[in-house]
């Protein structure tokens, strides 16, 4: 039986990067990936090196992905501000698709990561649980012009779309934009050596927020059965992990795994607090043996920042996802478990 081929627009990243490893061990997928930087997990992918944000670099690279039957865009770029990261992520989407769509005469469906900002989660308050039916945030984000761009693609097409939107994308990554749980290895094992306590970063309003994580292997196979059920086609799906909860009840559980103790809320900056810390990550890589990283390409430290400060909740309902048929779920403190021995088993912290 023929396979299906993917296609991952910014398989340089966490998100991307996981999709390809999870479709290539299904044994059911050949997987292309297209992005500036090499993969990690470069020998499962068919690797296309490519600009998004250059049309003529991704139709000079873009060559013989004829057999492609699904695209999954997964890129992400973060601008200095508001319009710039809106004008970033539109233009490379229209980029990417202009090219893609002509080349990809046997495509059956594109589908699209977008996330909780769809409804305004990064402006303050918004309607919790978040719904999917719920409007869109004003201003817009680049979500709605990426969506306004496959639906002009799709007219008079037989192919299908679908789009998922999860919260904080939580798994194994190295130098992704957003992983909240690189931070949290990172940090804890920092405090850890400096002999501090493991400080909440933030401040009160975060501290007792409700908030949830999305695990990035649910995602991943949420955002294949999107793309393969014929149930889902065509419609957008909240992904999370299935549960709720607040800082102030689950760091005791995070601070146990890396053998310290909770300690209390000191709001700063984990930027500024980790300016001056290369040194000490270095001698940690040195003194554990542990695979050589770069304390300021590991972990997003500024998207950490906004992580830690945003005091407002931010829920979402899995209600839709459950009756399309999607209905994984994980505990937020076993994913966050079984995350963090995956950053050890693979030598990136102690």
């Amino acid at each position: 039986m023929k396979k299906n081929v993917a296609l991952i627009a910014g398989v340089g990243g966490m998100c991307g990067s996981n999709m390809a490893r999870f479709l290539h061990q299904t044994g059911e997928w050949d997987v292309i990936g297209i992005s500036r930087s090499r993969p990690e997990d470069a020998d499962i992918v068919r690797h296309i090196a490519a600009d998004l944000l250059s049309a003529e670099s991704i139709e000079s690279n873009l060559t013989d992905v004829g057999d492609v039957t699904h695209i999954f865009y997964t890129a992400l770029l973060t601008g200095k501000d508001f319009t710039e990261e809106n004008e970033l992520n539109t233009r490379m989407m229209r980029n990417f698709l202009d090219v893609a769509i002509p080349k990809t005469p046997r495509l059956e469906h594109v589908h699209v990561l977008e996330g909780v900002k769809h409804y305004g989660y990064h402006l303050g308050e918004y309607r919790t649980p978040a719904r999917e039916d719920d409007p869109p945030c004003v201003p817009a984000y680049f979500y709605e012009a990426q969506h306004a761009h496959v639906l002009k693609w799709q007219k008079g097409r037989s192919w299908n779309w679908s789009t998922t939107r999860p919260g904080a994308v939580c798994g194994y990554g190295n130098g992704a934009r957003i992983n909240l749980m690189t931070v949290l290895a990172v940090y804890g094992t920092m405090m850890k050596s400096l002999k501090l306590p493991f400080y909440f970063p933030g401040d009160d309003q975060t501290w007792n927020a409700i908030t949830f994580a999305s695990d990035v292997r649910i995602l991943n196979r949420a955002m294949l059965w999107a793309s393969t059920d014929p149930r889902a086609a065509n419609q957008a799906f909240n992904i999370g992990n299935g549960n709720s909860f607040r800082w102030k009840h689950l760091w005791p559980h995070v601070a146990s795994l890396f053998g310290s103790e909770p300690g209390p809320i000191k709001t700063m900056s984990l930027v500024e607090f980790m300016s001056d810390k290369a040194g000490v990550w270095n001698d940690i890589v040195h003194r554990e043996k542990l695979k050589q990283t770069d304390l300021f390409k590991l972990a997003p430290w500024s998207y950490a920042d906004t992580v830690f400060s945003r005091g407002w909740d931010n829920m979402i309902s899995m209600v839709k996802a459950n009756r399309f048929g999607f209905t994984e779920i994980i505990d937020t403190q076993d994913m966050m478990t079984e995350i963090i021995g995956d950053f050890r088993a693979r030598r990136v912290i102690p």
